[in-house]
């Protein structure tokens, strides 16, 4: 599927994603500088992926669902590239993937973040207890 806005796209052909941009993005995060590269791009590989595409065709940004398409599913490796920053690209990002059709019998969506909460709480989020409170949020639908 495909995504158009303001000549930027949102397309998860996993034939289209540039592995070396996203892991040279990835690999300057928090939450993946320690995996592997080879067991990142797998997990990629292994999940529903969403490439951000500039005018350019250029990999502007990434993001991914590790989900089993019925009932589950974690938000993972939201990223947007800093020059496009600022534009609510990663914004549009997390909608598309929330909003996705192919998705929408998925009643749970977890993700992990340390620095990013109001814009997952702008989109129904919010924070779930345990050890991890101030990171976990979840989306219940």
């Amino acid at each position: 599927m495909n995504w158009s806005r303001h000549g930027f796209e949102i397309n998860t052909d996993k034939t289209k994603l540039d592995k070396d941009s996203i892991l040279r993005m990835l690999r300057a995060t928090y939450w993946a500088s320690e995996v592997p590269e080879g067991e990142l791009w797998e997990s990629i590989l292994n999940s529903r992926s969403y490439g951000l595409y500039s005018q350019d065709r250029e990999q502007a940004g990434f993001a991914r669902m590790v989900t089993d398409m019925t009932r589950f599913a974690w938000l993972s490796d939201v990223y947007v590239l800093p020059v496009h920053r600022g534009r609510g690209l990663g914004k549009w990002l997390v909608e598309t993937i929330v909003n996705d059709p192919a998705l929408a019998r998925i009643g749970r969506i977890i993700l992990s973040t340390r620095d990013a909460h109001s814009l997952y709480e702008r989109m129904g989020f919010s924070l779930i207890g345990g050890e991890e409170a101030d990171r976990m949020m979840m989306l219940t639908r």
